[in-house]
Formats: structure tokens, C-alpha cells, sequence
């Protein structure tokens, strides 16, 4: 199903990501890397994306939710808002991970976030399946020594793009995002 305005939200990392456009422009603002500034730009910033485009957020379709992997407060920043523009203006909601975005197209690849300590949150995309698990840099080496790698930096504004757009051609709409963990917080351990 093609979709027409949409948004896409990602608190996940330092840099808050926002994209915005239709079938005739795309626009995205990248953050600078104060994460602990998300709660307080994103809608900022989404209302001036969305004004340069020309839309009324009363006029978004469909809302991209970035689920994780992350900073957990992130995760939940850039979730929550995501739902509350869906059901604010009733758009559809579709959800992805920064590491599916970062795979995007491509099949036998491991697509990595270090999580510090030299530790990854990993997606291991082989023969049209996907798994996600954390593992040490140590444990990749040693189970997965000729799987291509890629490292997640920052968001790519097109992988998000055609991510988002993907899996709304498909269909694959969300009742409602919800924060997307491999692991639990070291205060939940």
C-alpha cells in the first residue's frame, strides 16, 4: 500500500533523527548529539520539518517508529511520541529497528550497535531470517567469522526511507509501537 505524508521518529542514539515527506520530497533533521535534549526537541523539531514540507501534522498518513536498539530512554521518548501523533491525527503506525534500517536489502550480513565494553546488539540476517541477540566482540569473532558486518554509526536517512517504506507496501502496520530491548538495563539486572 503506498502511503502519502509520513513521519519517521528516532530517539534511540545521541542523535535525535527526524524525517519527514511524500511521493515528491523528503526532508530529515539530525540531531547534534545531546540525547539528553530528545524529550525537549522533538516535537521542535518535528513541527519545523513538517512546516517546511508544507504538511499539517493533521495530514500525516503514516508515523515510522525507530523501536531500538538504543539508550532506553530513547527508545521510549521516540516510541511514545510516535504513538501519541498516531492516535492524535489518526495515521497508521509502522515500527522498525535502526539495525533493520541498516540491513536493509541486503541477506547473510550481521548488522551491529556497540553497546560499549566491547559488546554489540546484534541482527543476523541469513537465508531470508532474522535473529537478534548481544554478544561480545569475542563471541562474534569466534561464531560468526565470515558473515559480512556492518556498523551502525548513525541513522541513514535513506535506509530509514526505504525501511519505512517498504513495510508500509507491505502492510505491516502496528496497533501500537512498543519499545524493542535485547537486552535488560543494568538497573533491571
Amino acid at each position: 500500500m503506498a502511503v502519502g505524508n509520513y513521519l519517521i521518529i528516532d530517539a534511540t542514539g545521541a542523535e535525535l533523527f527526524l524525517a519527514a515527506g511524500n511521493a515528491d520530497k523528503y526532508l530529515y533533521f539530525l540531531g547534534n548529539g545531546e540525547a539528553r535534549r530528545h524529550s525537549s526537541e522533538i516535537l521542535v523539531q518535528t513541527e519545523k520539518l513538517l512546516n517546511e514540507l508544507g504538511i499539517a501534522p493533521s495530514e500525516l498518513d503514516a508515523i515510522g517508529a525507530v523501536t531500538g536498539p538504543g539508550s532506553f530512554t530513547g527508545i521510549r521518548i521516540g516510541v511514545t511520541t510516535a504513538n501519541a501523533l498516531k492516535r492524535a491525527v489518526n495515521a497508521k503506525l509502522i515500527a522498525f529497528t535502526n539495525l533493520e534500517a541498516l540491513a536493509f536489502g541486503r541477506d547473510n550480513v550481521l548488522s551491529l550497535m556497540d553497546c560499549k565494553h566491547s559488546n554489540y546488539y546484534a541482527l543476523l540476517k541469513s537465508d531470508g531470517k532474522e535473529r537478534y541477540f548481544a554478544a561480545s566482540e569475542q563471541e562474534l569473532n569466534a561464531d560468526f567469522p565470515d558473515v559480512d558486518r556492518i556498523y551502525y554509526s548513525a541513522p541513514d536517512p535513506e535506509l530509514y526511507r526505504l525501511t519505512f517504506l517498504s513495510k508500509c507496501e507491505k502492510g505491516e502496520y502496528e496497533t501500537l509501537g512498543r519499545p524493542f530491548y535485547i537486552k535488560k538495563s543494568s538497573a533491571e539486572v
